[in-house]
């Protein structure tokens, strides 16, 4: 089965996929540049990227007449199917917080008429709450990180006032069978029933306005990011076919895999790349230290003699090619910095309100992100990785254990 469970970042496309990569990047982003110049072609699109949870995959059991919901687990080895609540109460009964919300789904969602089977987000069920935030009564719901506000004069807020159960749906799976079933980003909701018990929304950007196209001055930024990140592939494009292989292998103990993860421990920690020279540095020693505990593990003079050679070969490749490595550090960066352009001129279009939750109220913030999708079957994530990423990372999945 082609599923859509797990997008990358646009940035990490250099990473996992090497100079194709690269390219990839540039085409999404000049596919950007000629949406926000009001040349917007229909094998283009932008998706909103809701912070729901948990994802929900729901419809007609391929081959059968029969209405379904599930997780991800759908496409497990053993892959749990839920037909009725005692499916969901066998698969899931560890999970009180899960059960109820797919026991809702399988409640509300048949009379959608769901045609083949469709990915979505969950966003609220029993959990909404009607509150009032900076002087606006809204409802309120917090199905992940990010708590989203419908404004009482929103058109939205009747719709969801009645809803029992709310949804966003960005995915559409056709196939006669489970193994045929092959994903399009996108998804229709125009063709569903209407019913007031519940709240579907689409993931598709409302369409840009003449204040969120790009000015002269963006447009001469981005030509410069792009001439200097081509100068840069150009240097690097050997290096990164390197790692993206290395990456692919999964080793743990090779510069590849460990590079990803050192790039994600700035997000964690909220930080920024200021210096490609003092990344750089700090990742050799990160590369050394962690090769080493692992080398420190094991017993046997020659597990540690194969860890040990893990160290010393990975030390060499990063001086061989350090030239490369501060090229593809100031690469990534300059796709993370075109990508934020973008990402602050969608952010002026959304209809709904966002927050974050705090020990002092709620905090302003931005949507998750959003999906850049070409011809409907590849798409990349463009995310503001510091601001929401960061979040996500430390925030408790209470949908998942009940609370």
């Amino acid at each position: 089965m082609s599923k859509n469970t797990h997008l990358e970042h646009l940035e990490d496309s250099i990473l996992l996929d090497g100079s194709q990569g690269a390219k990839d990047a540039f085409m999404f982003l000049d596919q950007l540049a000629r949406t926000f110049s009001g040349a917007q072609k229909n094998t283009f699109k932008i998706t909103t990227k809701w912070d729901g949870a948990p994802a929900i995959f729901c419809g007609n059991y391929p081959g059968t007449d029969r209405f379904f919901v599930g997780t991800k687990s759908v496409f497990n080895k053993n892959a749990k199917i839920n037909f009725r609540d005692t499916d969901v109460d066998v698969n899931h009964g560890h999970a009180p917080g899960l059960v109820s919300k797919l026991k809702d789904a399988l409640k509300y969602f048949p009379s959608l008429g769901i045609k083949g089977v469709a990915q979505g987000d969950l966003l609220f069920t029993d959990d909404k709450k009607f509150e009032t935030i900076n002087g606006e009564k809204c409802i309120t719901f917090t199905p992940n990180t990010i708590t989203y506000c419908i404004p009482e004069s929103s058109n939205l807020y009747e719709k969801a006032k009645k809803a029992k159960i709310g949804v966003v749906f960005h995915t559409t799976y056709r196939g006669n069978t489970v193994e045929s079933l092959s994903a399009t980003f996108g998804y229709d909701i125009s063709k569903l029933n209407q019913n007031d018990d519940v709240l579907v929304l689409s993931a598709e950007t409302d369409q840009l306005g003449k204040d969120l196209l790009i000015t002269a001055q963006e447009k001469t930024k981005l030509q410069n990011m792009k001439r200097a990140s081509a100068s840069l592939v150009r240097d690097a494009s050997s290096f990164l076919d390197n790692i993206a292989e290395q990456i692919e292998a999964n080793d743990q103990l090779t510069v590849g895999p460990r590079l990803k993860i050192y790039f994600n421990t700035y997000v964690r920690q909220g930080r920024r790349v200021n210096s490609a020279s003092n990344f750089v540095r700090d990742f050799k020693n990160y590369f050394e230290e962690e090769v080493k505990k692992a080398a420190d593990k094991v017993k046997t003079p020659k597990a540690k003699a194969a860890k040990l050679k893990k160290l010393y070969d990975g030390l060499d490749f990063i001086e061989a090619n350090e030239r490369s490595l501060l090229k593809t550090v100031g690469l990534y960066t300059t796709l993370q910095q075109a990508k934020l352009l973008f990402i602050r001129k969608l952010e002026k279009g959304e209809r709904l309100r966002t927050y974050l939750r705090s020990e002092n109220g709620y905090k302003v913030t931005s949507p998750e992100g959003y999906v850049a999708i070409y011809e409907d079957s590849t798409a990349v994530k463009l995310v503001d990785r510091l601001q929401f990423s960061v979040a996500n990372f430390n925030v408790s999945k209470d949908w998942v254990d009940g609370k």
